[in-house]
């Protein structure tokens, strides 16, 4: 009966290197420090992706300029013209979004955004399912070319990833690591 009591649980070698090099307890400074630290990478690291998927909607926005300058009916171009102005729309929003999630203290003592902002997304994703669901109804030999219902459903899928995007950026929250400060002050 000893002997069960006297085992020691599994543990792989790599985690006791790791536990090794890390320090037991962070005093109040070093707290502050690595807060600091993770606010400038997270903030740099979105500042990235954001520049990243902001090329997504205007190089997708590209691929409307064909049919609307040689589309031989007025319908394809209204189309055009229209998931072009959502795609630039798209990339404004995302543009626009701040980088972090903004704190119940700082809703309260900035200015409401304008309804540009507040109302754009909600407009711009009904205009990117209008012509998403116009792709359903579309002919491709009156539109000019084939494939023009499939371009139909990029302003859509691009709304989608940029907008699941903006919102996974946005979701990490690092204020919420100065609640969890504990009081421990050094030697």
């Amino acid at each position: 009966m000893s002997a069960a009591k006297s085992r020691k649980p599994f543990a792989y070698a790599d985690r006791e290197e790791v536990d090794e090099e890390l320090p037991e307890y962070l005093d109040e400074e070093e707290q502050e420090k690595l807060i600091a630290q993770l606010k400038v990478q997270n903030e740099a690291r979105n500042t990235k992706f954001k520049w990243i998927f902001l090329t997504l909607p205007l190089i997708s926005a590209i691929a409307f300029l064909p049919s609307l300058l040689s589309a031989s009916s007025i319908r394809a171009r209204l189309i055009s013209l229209l998931s072009i102005s959502s795609m630039l729309c798209t990339a404004y929003n995302l543009f626009s979004l701040p980088n972090a999630k903004p704190t119940r203290k700082l809703m309260y003592t900035h200015e409401p955004p304008g309804p540009l902002l507040q109302y754009g997304p909600y407009l711009n994703g009904g205009s990117s399912l209008l012509i998403g669901l116009s792709a359903f109804m579309i002919d491709d030999r009156k539109m000019g070319h084939d494939g023009f219902r499939l371009l139909c459903l990029l302003p859509i899928v691009v709304f989608t990833i940029t907008t699941s995007a903006g919102y996974t950026m946005r979701s990490v929250d690092i204020e919420s690591l100065e609640k969890l400060k504990y009081p421990y002050k050094g030697a």
